[in-house]
């Protein structure tokens, strides 16, 4: 019996029992940051469990889970999976152990006929009423139900001594028994005992207790059912397997996988096993507990079965819009990535192949996903740009394991060692021979470093990826309220009474002059903050009371108005008129119907791999994130926006509908990832050009949009760009600051073209000032002891142009010292040059020197070098003293 019947035959059994089907749930846990994925079919009925009326009191869902605790077991072990489907039936305050124990029992003995006396039950050791059921209602032998403790049989795990408080409750698991012949062979043999002669395949958790602060249990008035059965799990068993990996979810990628393999070995002219790297003794990064595993873990077999499972996990995260990326679960999926491409590497496969196997995992998984095979090509690409990525990281190690400071400490050593590994993903043998070749001996303390920072890591992803007692402890607003009825499609203003005055979610008794509190009404034309749609603004008014409206935003569909009392006060059962900020609603109706219409041309342009990543609209701008693998071009950029402006000229009608999700779907209309839409959703369409589920504000015809105007291109993560883009009269200013700036900028270019055409000028003309000069001051030249001596006073000349000129006698002269000068007689300054020819300065004459000494005669002080040398002063009329001294000085160092 194949996953896909399994899976069918779970939701139309429990279907049949009254349950709503719910659609699995996306693996990015919506307004949950108590995990980073979702980890269990529970989760997305968090709020039902702590009494949110969906309108439904028993559901049933096969839903997508991803768990990163056990990720260096995955392949080792026969049911072991980072990404996995949970079948699961909840029960929210309906009915309890009997019925859930009974339909359990019904749907694997009668639904898949597998033999009863394959089944053993488990149950919490003082939970006689389910040992009872089990018993007395179900007749399983006492032989068969085992008693667990705490550890195995409480959720969540030891919540009695260990906490976390609130909901918990014992649970019952079902095992089924490959028989004696498998596993350890003792007769005491039970679902104790880890010897893989049993396999639990479903458990049933009965939420009936509260943990309070003091350790003790208290009932909960309204008792709860969560159960969980791995699908992987249960098609093995009805597929008589003992290993998940056998069956058609894997076989089909673990062929792909194996003839790769066996493809680059022919290629290698033999059949050999790739050599496998030499491993040291101190068993430097393998993480606690795993060292006696070694053997395991290089079973090629095994290898082959972590690849099959982790592309799952990569493909499954991807579709889920979550990219690789250097922090959260962006980084997880990078992690898995590069651990699949070591895996192949050690299959000798050492190109880019994870990406080739997403069309085989989409084809499987067909049935359930649909839609995956048209985005395969979409994900592959995300997972080929991370391989090669990658692989130009193990290509440039040398550079990366230099960073290792081979003289420092063990703990210094370790803690790079293990970030290399982590972070940048460094395969362990690479490193460890790297240290050996360097001489490193103390590997066994640096061993226990990284030991320590695996450790760290696992309780954090444990603590991150699997579900946990304080997922139930959500934000909410602590009362019972009824939801918020919106009117604000229709109206912008509507009277409506005060249902609580809200401080931090507590009530207050009233509202206050100069308060920031939060107002609840019984209906409003405010919209709450949601899908990328900022809150409203506005004011709640009730004669001169007012208080104003800063933003909007909801709990469970609870609308709470965020403001200030600027006028009067208010008090519960109040009266007011509510009106928003309407100029400001239509600027946001703007953006967010701009968005649909920048997807649209997205789509277009660059293909229907397009799909939505995130938004963000705003009054002044919108933000629209999308997939996509590489920068666009200003060709692109410029037809993207010149088709959304097109689509604006054409002034089209936009029409809001709501209709059942499936035929919503069936429609073509377009989801966001991450929104999570009930049985009814709103459908904006705008014919021809754009349908998409929303739940936003929009304009009735884009004409009113007037114009588009994309403002940024950027990067957000791996195979994910953004743009920005502002509308109508805010595209016009941003259009105008833009004409401005480069009205600015030109003019800057055209005086920087005149100031560079006035410097050539001047140059030239103090090139000609200069060649005329040239010849008049050497003729002036005289000689001491051997020595030409130039001094000149030269009008109208700066220091650059003394400079020139110094330069120019000093190629026409040997045995030269030539001093030149100029003053500015209005404002009382000198400018002095010396210049020492190469064949002077290299003996014991330093311009430096000369002009130190003789600059105190113009009134200043200089420096420079021995080949030349400047100084500026106060006293321009004592230049002849300034040439006598240094002529005083050139004839008393001749005369040495």
């Amino acid at each position: 019996m194949t996953a896909d019947i399994l899976r069918e035959k779970f939701l139309s059994f429990f279907k049949a029992k009254n349950h709503k089907i719910v659609d699995s749930d996306s693996l990015v846990p919506k307004d949950d940051p108590t995990v980073l994925f979702t980890p269990a079919g529970m989760n997305q009925f968090k709020r039902e469990f702590l009494g949110f009326d969906a309108g439904f009191k028993r559901a049933a869902t096969s839903q997508r889970c991803l768990r990163t605790d056990d990720l260096n077991k995955v392949g080792k072990t026969s049911s072991h999976h980072t990404f996995f489907e949970m079948l699961g039936n909840f029960s929210f305050g309906d009915y309890f152990k009997s019925d859930a124990i009974a339909w359990a029992w019904e749907f694997l003995t009668k639904e898949l006929r597998i033999d009863p006396a394959k089944l053993w039950v488990s149950v919490y050791q003082d939970d006689s009423e389910a040992y009872n059921i089990w018993k007395d209602e179900i007749h399983i032998p006492v032989n068969r139900i085992v008693k667990l403790g705490d550890k195995d049989n409480f959720w969540p795990a030891e919540a009695k001594a260990k906490g976390p408080n609130g909901p918990c409750g014992p649970c019952s698991e079902i095992f089924y028994d490959f028989g004696e012949s498998i596993g350890c062979g003792e007769k005491i043999c039970n679902p104790a005992c880890s010897c893989g002669r049993f396999v639990e395949i479903w458990n049933l958790v009965f939420t009936q207790f509260n943990r309070k602060e003091d350790g003790t249990l208290e009932p909960l008035p309204n008792k709860n059912i969560d159960t969980g059965m791995g699908l992987e799990r249960l098609s093995a068993v009805m597929q008589g397997k003992r290993n998940n990996f056998e069956t058609e979810l894997f076989q089909p990628v673990i062929k792909e996988i194996g003839l790769e393999r066996q493809k680059i070995q022919l290629l290698n002219r033999h059949c050999e096993e790739p050599k496998a790297t030499k491993q040291s003794n101190a068993g430097l990064l393998r993480p606690c507990g795993a060292r006696n595993d070694e053997s395991i873990c290089r079973s090629k077999n095994n290898v082959i079965y972590a690849i099959a499972d982790h592309l799952r996990a990569v493909v499954f995260s991807i579709y889920d819009g979550i990219t690789p990326s250097n922090e959260g679960r962006g980084y997880i999926v990078r992690k898995i990535i590069r651990k699949s491409v070591m895996h192949l590497r050690s299959l000798g496969i050492d190109k880019p192949f994870l990406y080739k196997l997403t069309g085989q995992l989409a084809e499987i998984m067909r049935k359930p996903y649909p839609d995956l095979m048209e985005r395969a090509n979409d994900i592959a690409q995300v997972i080929l740009n991370e391989e090669n990525n990658f692989i130009d990281i193990l290509n440039s190690s040398e550079a990366l394991l230099a960073r290792i400071p081979l003289n420092g400490f063990a703990e210094e050593i370790g803690a790079i060692v293990f970030k290399l590994y982590d972070t940048h993903g460094l395969p362990s043998e690479l490193i460890e021979e790297y240290l050996k070749e360097q001489g490193v001996k103390d590997l066994a303390a640096i061993a226990k470093v990284v030991d320590a920072k695996f450790e760290e890591q696992r309780q954090r992803s444990k603590s991150q990826s699997k579900m946990k007692g304080d997922v139930f402890d959500a934000k909410g607003l602590g009362i019972k309220l009824n939801p918020t009825k919106f009117i604000g499609y229709a109206k912008s203003s509507a009277q409506a009474n005060i249902l609580a005055i809200l401080n931090d979610a507590k009530e207050a008794g009233q509202a206050r002059l100069g308060e920031s509190l939060q107002i609840v009404l019984e209906q409003t034309p405010f919209y709450a903050e949601s899908g990328g749609q900022t809150g409203d603004t506005g004011k709640l008014s009730n004669g001169e009371n007012v208080f104003e409206v800063l933003n909007t935003q909801k709990i469970d569909n609870v609308f709470l108005h965020i403001g200030k009392v600027i006028s009067g006060s208010f008090k519960k059962g109040d009266q007011v008129f509510a009106q928003i900020n309407t100029q400001r609603r239509l600027n946001i109706a703007k953006n967010h119907t701009a968005t649909h219409l920048l997807q649209a041309a997205l789509r277009q342009v660059l293909g229907n791999h397009v799909q939505q990543q995130g938004s963000m609209v705003a009054e002044e701008k919108l933000r629209f994130d999308f997939t996509h693998f590489k920068r666009l071009t200003v060709e692109e950029i410029t037809k993207i926006e010149d088709l959304a402006n097109s689509f604006i000229a054409g002034n089209q009608a936009v029409n809001c509908k709501e209709m059942p999700l499936k035929e919503a779907k069936q429609a073509g209309a377009l989801a966001f990832f991450e929104e999570k839409y009930g049985d009814h959703v709103r459908v904006v369409n705008i014919e021809g050009i754009s349908k998409e589920l929303c739940g936003g504000t929009h304009i009735d015809d884009i004409g009113k949009i007037g114009l588009i105007k994309i403002i940024s291109d950027s990067s957000v993560a791996s195979g994910i760009r953004r743009i920005e883009a502002v509308t109508g009269s805010f595209a016009e200013q941003f259009i105008k600051q833009k004409e401005q700036r480069l009205t600015e900028e030109s003019k800057k270019i055209e005086n920087l073209k005149k100031q560079k055409e006035d410097e050539k000028k001047q140059s030239q003309e103090l090139n000609n000032l200069l060649t005329n000069t040239l010849a008049e001051i050497i003729d002036k030249k005289i000689k001491i002891n051997d020595i030409n001596v130039i001094c000149a006073l030269i009008p109208d000349l700066d220091m650059a142009g003394l400079r020139m000129l110094a330069d120019r006698i000093k190629a026409e002269l040997k045995q030269a010292v030539i001093a030149l000068g100029s003053k500015d007689d209005q404002q009382m300054k000198a400018y002095l040059v010396i210049g020492v020819t190469q064949d002077l300065s290299a003996k014991s004459f330093d311009a430096g020197v000369l002009i130190r000494q003789v600059a105190l005669a113009i009134g200043g002080s200089g420096g420079g070098r021995k080949d030349f040398a400047q100084a500026g002063g106060s006293k321009p009329d004592n230049f002849d003293l300034a040439f006598s001294q240094l002529k005083d000085i050139i004839k008393a160092s001749a005369a040495k």
